[in-house]
C-alpha cells in the first residue's frame, strides 16, 4: 500500500493545509475537526480489526460513518447538535479528498448522502442589564486581581467579545483615546481572522488604562490571572461562573460568557440600536444571527404589540369627525 491512499496522509494534508491555509478557519473549529477524527479513526479500526495506521479513505464508509454518529448519540451522550457537528467535519473532508482524487467521488458521494439529524433550537439565554451590572458588582476591587477581573467582565459587556477574542487581546489593540481626546475603541481578532473595530464607553476605558498600568513585566496580554499569567478559555469560564453565583437573581442559571455576549446584543437592542449595527458590533457574519435578539426580548415584543393593537383601551378615541360642510359641497358638484 503506498503512501498516498492511506487515510493518515490525507487526514494530515486536509487538517494542516486545507483547513489552514485554503479555508482558514478559526483555531477552535480546527480542533473540533481534529476531534472528530480522533474518535471516528479508533471506532473504524474497532470495527475493521485493523490498525489504524493501515486504514484506507474508502474504509471509512457509510454504514461505519452512520455508526459512530449512532454511537456519538447512545453510547457517549452527545447531543443532536454535536452528532450534526462530527458530521459536518465528515463531510468537509470527504469533499476535500473528492476535489483532489476523481477516483474517491464516489466516495464522497456516499458520505454526503447521510443526513443532518433536524434538531430543536435551544433556548437563548441572556441578562439584563440590572442583572449584568450586579454580577460586575460582585469583583473585588480591594486587589489587583480583582481589578482585572472587573475590568475582564466590564470589557466582555462593553463589547460582546468572544472568550478568544478577550484572550487573544494585546495592548497595541487598545485605543483608549485618554492621551489624544479621541473616543476610546478596541480591535478584536475574531473568527476566521476577521478584524472588527468595536468603541468602548468611557468607564471601559479608564478601568483598562489602570489594568495596563500594573501590568506583568514582558506581558503584552492585557487580562492576566491572579497568578500573573495571561487569562485562559477556562479561566474566564470560571471567572464568569463564581460571580455569576453571587448574584441572587441568577441562580440556578448557567451563566456562560457567551450569555454576557447575547446580554450585550438584547440590550444594545433595547437601547435603540439597529439590528445591522449590532450585527457589525459583534461581528456577525449573518444578520439572521443577529435577528435572535429581536426575538427573545419579551418586553419589545410587547411594546410592539400594544402599539399595533387597534382595540387598545387607552387609544378608543376617534382620530377623525364629522364634516357636513364637505357632504354640501360634493351633493353640490
Amino acid at each position: 500500500m503506498t503512501e498516498l491512499f492511506t487515510l493518515g496522509t490525507w487526514i494530515k494534508r486536509f487538517l494542516l493545509e486545507y483547513l489552514v491555509t485554503e479555508r482558514c478557519l478559526a483555531i477552535n473549529t480546527r480542533k473540533s475537526y481534529r476531534d472528530t477524527f480522533t474518535l471516528l479513526l479508533p471506532f473504524v479500526s474497532a470495527r475493521l480489526h485493523k490498525p489504524v495506521e493501515l486504514l484506507t479513505v474508502e474504509d471509512l464508509a457509510f454504514r461505519y460513518v452512520l455508526a459512530f454518529l449512532d454511537h456519538l448519540e447512545t453510547d457517549r451522550g452527545c447531543s443532536v447538535q454535536t452528532r450534526n457537528q462530527r458530521l459536518t467535519a465528515i463531510r468537509a473532508f470527504a469533499h476535500y479528498v473528492a476535489s483532489r482524487d476523481v477516483t474517491l467521488v464516489a466516495w464522497s458521494t456516499e458520505i454526503h448522502v447521510i443526513p443532518m439529524k433536524k434538531a430543536l433550537q435551544p433556548q437563548t439565554s441572556w441578562m439584563t442589564a440590572e442583572e449584568m451590572e450586579a454580577m460586575i458588582a460582585t469583583t473585588n476591587l480591594a486587589t489587583p486581581g480583582g481589578h482585572v477581573e472587573h475590568a475582564l467582565l466590564l470589557f466582555l459587556y462593553n463589547t460582546g467579545a468572544r472568550v478568544s477574542e478577550a484572550t487573544n487581546l494585546r495592548a497595541g489593540d487598545l485605543h483608549l483615546g485618554h492621551r489624544t481626546g479621541e473616543d476610546a475603541f478596541v480591535k478584536l481578532h475574531g473568527k476566521g481572522g476577521k478584524t472588527r473595530t468595536c468603541p468602548l464607553w468611557s468607564r471601559t476605558a479608564v478601568v483598562l488604562d489602570e489594568v495596563m498600568k500594573h501590568q506583568p513585566a514582558g506581558c503584552d496580554t492585557v487580562f492576566y490571572s491572579r497568578h500573573r499569567k495571561p487569562y485562559t478559555r477556562h479561566g474566564v469560564y470560571e471567572l464568569v461562573k463564581r460571580c455569576a453565583a453571587r448574584v441572587p437573581t441568577l441562580d440556578g442559571r448557567n451563566i456562560t460568557p457567551h450569555v454576557i455576549r447575547h446580554a450585550t446584543g438584547c440590550n444594545l437592542l433595547r437601547s435603540g440600536v439597529d439590528i445591522n449595527t449590532i450585527r457589525a458590533w459583534l461581528g456577525h457574519a449573518n444578520l439572521a444571527t443577529t435577528n435572535i435578539y429581536a426575538e427573545i426580548d419579551l418586553t419589545m415584543k410587547a411594546r410592539a404589540a400594544k402599539a399595533c393593537n387597534p382595540l387598545e383601551e387607552t387609544d378608543t378615541k376617534c382620530h377623525w369627525k364629522q364634516d357636513d360642510g364637505l357632504l354640501e359641497i360634493l351633493r353640490a358638484v
